[in-house]
């Protein structure tokens, strides 16, 4: 496979040559505001594209008001589920194992989210036979399961998921993200809902649609929502392997990664990942990219 190159080892031609070689920037980070700047003083189509469920739309977009960031140039894989919905002309009721930000957005939508709110129950086989019974009644208009990380998740709720999908094989099923854990600090690492959706997956027999990075689905989305006619045209920038750049090279685009986060220069001179995580490009951060286009005569 073709070297990683360092941005900062291109003479003048060819880094004028990689900024003409795109006209889409797509990334998981805000970073250096100069440089965000410069790519529309470009006229770079641009968006910030997150994996991120917990926060709200609006919280996102306080955070990125800095950037004159307008409602179209941000996309969410909640965002991007609701637009699936709606094109498959799902029914109203939706089951979710997810947490509130998922669940008001699919309300906001104009869906009723069903939930398998029952309690502490009690430890008797007739009990829990009684619960999915109830529960199957309350549920006989779900149309789709979707699912996302519940930090509050019960094992009914996973049966609850199972029920449906192995009685209506033909439902929708979808996962906005999956992921094994997320960092909540530098030396904490947060469990995430691959656990209990690879489960739901193996007894329910059907795998799920998964919305977020690195799903092709994700790519459908941003190809019809920005018109984009060729998907080399796209740079997609990135400080996590296994979601931003899996994604870029299973959508086609050419990526960068940022040694800003979770990405370090070590990772890449002692490759121990697949094929499908190796960037294109890789670049110290998004505030020497800048420095690099000014040096390039950008």
């Amino acid at each position: 496979m073709d070297q990683i190159k360092n941005l900062a080892d291109l003479n003048i031609e060819e880094g004028r040559k990689f900024i003409n070689s795109f006209d889409y920037v797509f990334s998981d980070m805000d970073g250096s505001k100069e440089c965000i700047e410069r790519f529309r003083d470009l006229g770079k189509h641009l968006a910030f594209v997150t994996n991120n469920t917990i926060t709200s739309f609006e919280t996102i977009k306080e955070k990125l008001q800095d950037f004159n960031v307008p409602d179209q140039e941000i996309v969410t894989p909640i965002i991007v589920g609701i637009s699936y919905l709606k094109k498959i002309n799902c029914p109203s009721d939706l089951y979710c194992i997810g947490g509130h930000v998922l669940k008001k957005a699919l309300k906001d939508a104009g869906y009723n989210v069903v939930d398998i709110n029952f309690g502490d129950l009690e430890e008797s086989m007739t009990s829990l036979k009684d619960v999915c019974f109830q529960f199957l009644d309350q549920a006989k208009d779900v149309g789709a399961v979707v699912l996302d990380l519940d930090v509050n998740f019960k094992l009914i709720q996973a049966e609850g998921a199972i029920l449906l999908l192995t009685r209506k094989p033909e439902m929708e099923f979808l996962c906005v993200a999956t992921d094994d854990s997320g960092p909540l600090t530098a030396n904490i690492d947060f469990i995430g809902n691959k656990f209990y959706v690879e489960a739901i997956e193996r007894i329910s027999k059907k795998k799920c649609i998964i919305l977020g990075k690195p799903s092709i689905k994700l790519k459908e989305y941003l190809v019809d929502r920005y018109h984009i006619e060729d998907s080399k045209r796209v740079l997609f920038i990135g400080d996590a392997l296994g979601t931003d750049i899996a994604f870029a090279h299973a959508a086609n685009f050419q990526s960068l990664a940022v040694l800003s986060g979770q990405t370090k220069l070590e990772d890449l001179l002692n490759w121990t990942h697949s094929d499908e995580e190796k960037p294109n490009y890789y670049v110290q951060s998004l505030g020497h990219l800048k420095q690099l286009m000014i040096e390039w005569g950008l």
